[in-house]
């Protein structure tokens, strides 16, 4: 029975590719109930994300809530951090989209220290991005600046073009609404230069074409 666990959550995971919401879910509390009465909570809480994703996808927001807590509870007691970052994102994607902004920080904030512990850039400009969409959302211009900067050095290290393009954009907005004797200041606190060369250029440009 125990081995079946893991071949009912593949089932879910192709269920829910599928957009076969109900099917999935089935599938997945099957393989959630043999983890947990085997007592192997840390697959358990494998099972405990994907219904969380479920819920998510179907906007049962209180659902998924429920669902990311208790993986990231297990993640948390089994020290398990870069895992428990997942749930983190999640639970501030929620929040986000209930416009509750505050609490959306902080979730990413935390999976942001994650995932730059265990330097993985990729979902470190990922977590950079959506903490500085809720910043936006706020009309906190002043705050979101320095997030954006510090992405777009990630993404320059790393020579990601689509990550460069977008946060580009995301600093021409931040420069149309601070105007640029707000902008230069927050970059040199930032950075400890100027912005100038082709970035400068790259962000004035778009700026413009912003209209």
């Amino acid at each position: 029975l125990y081995s079946a666990a893991s071949d009912y959550h593949q089932l879910g995971i192709v269920a829910q590719e599928q957009k076969q919401f109900d099917v999935a879910v089935n599938y997945y509390k099957k393989a959630l109930k043999i983890y947990e009465d085997a007592g192997d909570l840390y697959y358990a809480a494998r099972d405990c994300h994907q219904l969380g994703t479920v819920a998510e996808e179907q906007k049962q927001f209180d659902v998924a809530v429920n669902y990311y807590k208790k993986a990231l509870k297990i993640y948390k007691d089994a020290e398990d951090l870069y895992s428990a970052a997942d749930d983190y994102h999640q639970l501030g994607r929620i929040a986000e989209q209930q416009r509750q902004f505050d609490v959306a920080i902080n979730y990413y904030q935390k999976a942001w220290e994650i995932y730059e512990e265990f330097k993985d850039w990729y979902k470190v400009s990922q977590t950079l991005a959506k903490w500085g969409r809720v910043f936006e959302a706020q009309k906190n211009y002043a705050e979101a600046l320095p997030i954006y900067i510090r992405a777009l050095a990630i993404e320059l290290e790393h020579n990601n073009q689509n990550g460069i393009g977008y946060y580009i954009h995301a600093l021409a907005r931040m420069l149309q609404q601070l105007g640029e004797s707000e902008f230069q200041p927050i970059w040199r606190e930032a950075t400890g230069e100027e912005c100038a060369g082709e970035v400068r250029e790259a962000i004035w440009t778009a700026r413009d074409e912003l209209g």
